[in-house]
């Protein structure tokens, strides 16, 4: 027997069967793809915006947006743990409202 056919033949002890790239190791099972940190949703359809999101929806810096929060104005938000959160429907309501306002 050859080299090559007794290395296909035995496998070790943490070789799995099939793609060792795509395998667990300890079960043989192909592992899924890491999720990204955050979906890849289009920022429409996310329920909560980050102060990233709402400047960039809004077009102002993020340092106009803590300006408005010391003075109470622009869309109310709220606070998730140390994290500012602000719900898309609420700073849409608040937008169309500056709208009507005009």
């Amino acid at each position: 027997m050859s080299q090559n056919a007794k290395d296909q033949e035995q496998l070790g002890l943490w070789d799995s069967v099939g793609d060792p790239q795509n395998a667990d190791r300890r079960t043989s099972r192909p592992v899924p793809p890491l999720p990204a940190r955050r979906p890849a949703k289009p920022m429409e359809y996310q329920e909560l915006w980050d102060i990233d999101d709402l400047a960039n929806y809004l077009g102002v810096p993020k340092q106009t947006i803590y300006s408005w929060r010391t003075t109470g104005y622009g869309p109310k938000g709220m606070r998730i743990g140390k994290h500012l959160r602000w719900r898309a429907a609420t700073v849409i309501t608040w937008t169309l409202g500056l709208e009507q306002n005009q």
